[in-house]
């Protein structure tokens, strides 16, 4: 008898288990359920750190990924604190509305003088408690008490003490302005300059500068405050500073203005004597009531003259130019005085070349080839290349200028 053979039962499956996901609740987690093999594991499906600001975490339109205001970083929802007591405390990349500082009024202040600001910010979030500003420059973060506005915040720079100085050969520092709930991060920053006008010492760069600066011209000085620093002075204002004025930018600074020729460069052979002369501008009736000197600087040894104003050209008195080394030529720089102290601005650097002839080259050819302006001609005596007034002779024969010829 053949045993009975049981029929085959196919084995139960187990239905697939999908996530249950509560209705309404936003994609808030760093992990999310994958099945595999019948099991349930969870897998990473965003990576919302590498964001480092709102527009980045925005722009990545990362639906887990959302700009946490309050803790300034990117998170998914349920990493961000408070995010469902206000939409701007988390911040998803379909509403874009990241908070931005849209202006700072004044935008820059001097560095001597504490001033309130008016800071409008777009999407500031609601919070309790009390609002900050922080100031971060060079080295130093100072913070200042700021109060909750409808357009944004309001708050005093630091005491001008506590500010860092600005570095040495410069007129301003730019500081990071941020705004921060007490005892939290910073979630909003702009730039934000502190300057200082009495780093400018001459009327053109102190009008010219990107700041609100003034030149007090008697005074001889720069400011931002003239009604304290420039009573009864005549102006000059900058260009950046707003509001009417009849004398306004440098073309109104009194100046040296152009040498005869027009060269910046006055050129003089060494050992020669030379009277110097310059026009000059705007050159005001107290200035002009004023002695005036001609200064110069050659290889660092300052050498001052007495000068004389007639009509609108300065001459300086005659003096001997001359200097030391083997140079071919050297820059003596130049500037006329008044009122014992002030210098004339000089802005298209005028200055004294003083050369050599003999040290530029050494043979007939090649000195009438020199340049025309340097007056130079072959001294047939010394057989050197100098000026006709140092070749010592006054016949024309014994000096060859370069319309002749060398000899054979």
């Amino acid at each position: 008898v053949e045993p009975e053979v049981e029929p085959e039962v196919e084995p139960e499956v187990e239905p697939e288990v999908e996530p249950e996901v509560e209705p309404g609740r936003k994609p808030d987690s760093k992990l999310e359920l994958e099945q595999k093999d019948r099991k349930l594991s969870k897998v990473r499906v965003q990576e919302c750190e590498q964001y480092t600001d709102c527009r980045q975490c925005s722009g990545a339109e990362d639906p887990y990924c959302g700009w946490c205001s309050l803790q300034n970083k990117c998170s998914s929802h349920g990493d961000c604190r408070d995010a469902a007591n206000d939409p701007l405390n988390w911040i998803s990349y379909k509403s874009g509305r990241c908070p931005t500082i849209i202006s700072v009024t004044p935008a820059e202040v001097p560095r001597t003088t504490a001033r309130s600001l008016q800071i409008f910010i777009e999407n500031l979030p609601s919070l309790p408690g009390k609002f900050l500003c922080g100031f971060a420059a060079l080295g130093k973060v100072l913070m200042t008490n700021a109060t909750h506005t409808s357009t944004g915040v309001i708050c005093k720079t630091p005491r001008n003490d506590l500010l860092p100085l600005i570095p040495s050969g410069k007129s301003h520092f730019t500081s990071k302005l941020s705004v921060r709930a007490e005892n939290g991060l910073d979630f909003v920053a702009t730039n934000f300059t502190f300057f200082d006008c009495n780093t400018y010492s001459s009327c053109t760069t102190c009008v010219s500068s990107l700041f609100p600066c003034d030149w007090c011209i008697d005074g001889h000085r720069c400011t931002h405050d003239t009604a304290k620093n420039c009573r009864n002075d005549i102006l000059v204002t900058g260009l950046n500073r707003i509001g009417p004025s009849i004398r306004s930018g440098p073309a109104f600074c009194p100046r040296i203005n152009a040498t005869p020729g027009g060269s910046p460069e006055i050129l003089v052979s060494s050992g020669l004597q030379k009277i110097i002369e310059v026009k000059v501008d705007h050159i005001a009736q107290f200035i002009i009531q004023t002695r005036f000197v001609c200064q110069f600087n050659i290889e660092g040894r300052v050498t001052s003259v007495n000068a004389q104003l007639l009509r609108d050209t300065i001459y300086c008195d005659e003096m001997e130019f001359t200097y030391s080394s083997r140079a071919p030529n050297i820059t003596a720089t130049f500037a006329i005085i008044w009122g014992q102290s002030k210098p004339l601005d000089n802005p298209d650097n005028i200055h004294v070349l003083i050369y050599r002839c003999k040290e530029m080259v050494n043979n007939c050819g090649m000195c009438l080839s020199l340049e025309e302006k340097y007056q130079c001609g072959w001294c047939q005596v010394s057989e050197t290349c100098e000026v006709k007034e140092q070749c010592g002779f006054s016949d024309h024969i014994s000096w060859l200028n370069r319309d002749q010829t060398c000899p054979a």
